[in-house]
């Protein structure tokens, strides 16, 4: 039953595809309803700080898709209470798709790139 809850939800809210580009400050607000992280697809600068900020009454946690493999594992920030924030200091350039540990159809994707203007999707 879950799993067909998680994927009505992911068929639903899918994960955006435009970015917000090029945050200052970059910060994601962990939300109770869709797109459940706000911006949903974020790009940041190397060697740029990272604040997730649980902004909902219950627990959550950010797991990259990643972490999965047991072989390597981006970032696991454990459990974020209400209030709460995590942040992440720093990443390899890339693509990170991540997910809420305690609930897997809430999806996002971080993109780290390290040039100075972005790059387009293609």
């Amino acid at each position: 039953m879950s799993q067909l809850l998680c994927f009505l939800v992911l068929l639903l809210f899918p994960v955006s595809t435009q970015p917000m580009l090029w945050a200052s400050s970059p910060q994601i607000a962990i939300q109770s309803a869709p797109p459940f992280f706000s911006p949903n697809h974020l790009m940041i600068r190397l060697d740029t700080s990272l604040t997730w900020k649980n902004n909902t009454g219950e627990a959550h946690s950010i797991v990259a898709d990643d972490c999965q493999s047991r072989s390597r594992c981006s970032f696991d920030s454990g459990v974020i209470r209400p209030d709460h924030q995590y942040v992440l200091t720093r990443l390899a350039p890339g693509r990170y798709p991540y997910h809420c540990g305690l609930h897997p159809f809430m999806r996002g994707l971080l993109t780290v790139q390290t040039t100075a203007s972005p790059s387009s999707d293609i």
